[in-house]
């Protein structure tokens, strides 16, 4: 007998679409509370809804080691690009552990230039293992834009302590571009 973790599950994970169902990113513990049969159910309902509009697919596919998934997975990444290509990749690293993947992740992170595409891609990058991508996400930690360097430490496992320090003495050091409001302010009237 189902239970009602798989209609949780369709709701929450299959047909999340709205801010607060997605803001904490995927929510693979869904998977993991599902019985055997609830499971070989959701495992198809993910493969039927694969696409490249959404990474949640792939990246339940991925978190259940789906072998079933492969071919289509292997479809969708000959016509996917960049952020949703590493995704594609991750997750047939993790059924397979398919060492063309590692390639392909170094092709494709260097390609993403937002800060939103890097930090999710970040999280991705230590399953692989590869002393290259290793050397690449450890790149990240001197990113330029706080976001990218705190989740690139955090994705390694490391203290933040020392990017939050790095990123708050650079905006308190004087004359390095990053005045307050308070500080122009008092330049421009004397105060």
């Amino acid at each position: 007998m189902l239970s009602n973790k798989l209609e949780i599950f369709r709701k929450e994970f299959l047909n999340a679409n709205s801010w607060s169902q997605r803001k904490d990113g995927v929510p693979l513990d869904l998977l993991d509370n599902l019985t055997n049969e609830e499971l070989e159910i959701a495992e198809n309902e993910l493969i039927e809804n694969l696409d490249l509009k959404d990474d949640w697919q792939i990246n339940g596919l991925g978190h259940i080691k789906s072998k079933k998934a492969l071919p289509k997975l292997y479809d969708l990444l000959k016509k996917s690009k960049k952020g949703m290509k590493i995704s594609i990749a991750h997750s047939i690293f993790q059924i397979s552990e398919d060492k063309e993947m590692t390639d392909i992740v170094l092709t494709e992170v260097p390609k993403l230039k937002h800060w939103t595409e890097i930090i999710h891609m970040l999280y991705l990058l230590p399953i692989f293992k590869d002393e290259r991508i290793d050397s690449m996400l450890n790149g990240y930690r001197e990113h330029k834009d706080y976001l990218v360097a705190y989740n690139a430490t955090q994705a390694m496992g490391l203290s933040t302590k020392e990017v939050v320090k790095k990123f708050r003495d650079k905006k308190t050091a004087p004359n390095n571009g990053y005045n307050s409001l308070w500080q122009k302010v008092k330049t421009k009237f004397n105060l």
